[in-house]
């Protein structure tokens, strides 16, 4: 159960429950209470597991947001795979789609997708979810022109390995906010687990750099 003071008073309203990809039956029951009870905006869960969220929550403002991976080489049948796939999620309940891929994979992924964004993300959310460390200061500009280019609207940004004193993740977010974001203007996400030190950074980066971001911002968390 998430704790209250595991969380800050500032990030209260702005937290997402993330279930880990085997998360089933009783375990997704279990989710969807703590999602109710901590008044949390969304869960992030495998596409197997949207449908029996949905009948939990259905009722309720959380949203669902099914999680989606490119990792294979991206071309006809993959669009035509993935298309497939998230069209059934959007059926089973889901609120919006959530699209991990490799730094490397973006812009060939945002070219293939731009054909079909409307139709497949009609009224749904569309969030594109990179690796933080994959991301250099350099490739920011890029990474914003490519969300603009498919009007993604959300950036998911997860923090995958965290090397502690020797990490470079606090510069990578300054990086990140000083970069112009030209014309996307969409919601920043991250999933940091509960890493509250890492949070706690983001945050007052994120309010000091751009404070209209905080209000619309979301923190993925897990149950444990």
């Amino acid at each position: 159960m998430i704790e209250q003071e595991d969380i800050f008073d500032e990030v209260k309203d702005n937290l997402g429950l993330w279930c880990e990809a085997d998360c089933a039956g009783g375990d997704l029951a279990a989710a969807a209470g703590v999602a109710i009870t901590n008044k949390l905006h969304a869960v992030s869960v495998a596409p197997s597991g949207i449908a029996p969220l949905w009948a939990w929550l259905e009722n309720t403002k959380v949203k669902i947001f099914g999680r989606f991976y490119v990792d294979e080489k991206i071309d006809d049948d993959f669009m035509s795979d993935f298309s497939s796939r998230v069209s059934a999620s959007f059926r089973d309940g889901a609120d919006g789609a959530m699209v991990f891929m490799r730094m490397r994979d973006l812009e060939q992924f945002v070219s293939e997708v731009a054909c079909v964004r409307d139709d497949l993300f009609f009224n749904k959310t569309f969030s594109i979810g990179l690796d933080i460390n994959e991301i250099d200061s350099s490739d920011w500009e890029t990474v914003f022109k490519s969300l603009q280019s498919v009007r993604a609207d959300v950036l998911t940004l997860v923090l995958s390995r965290d090397e502690g004193d020797k990490s470079d993740f606090v510069g990578r977010v300054y990086a990140m906010l000083n970069t112009n974001m030209g014309d996307w203007h969409g919601v920043l996400h991250f999933m940091l687990g509960k890493n509250v030190a890492r949070i706690d950074q983001v945050y007052r980066l994120l309010y000091q750099m751009r404070f209209n971001q905080t209000q619309k911002m979301l923190f993925w968390v897990t149950k444990e």
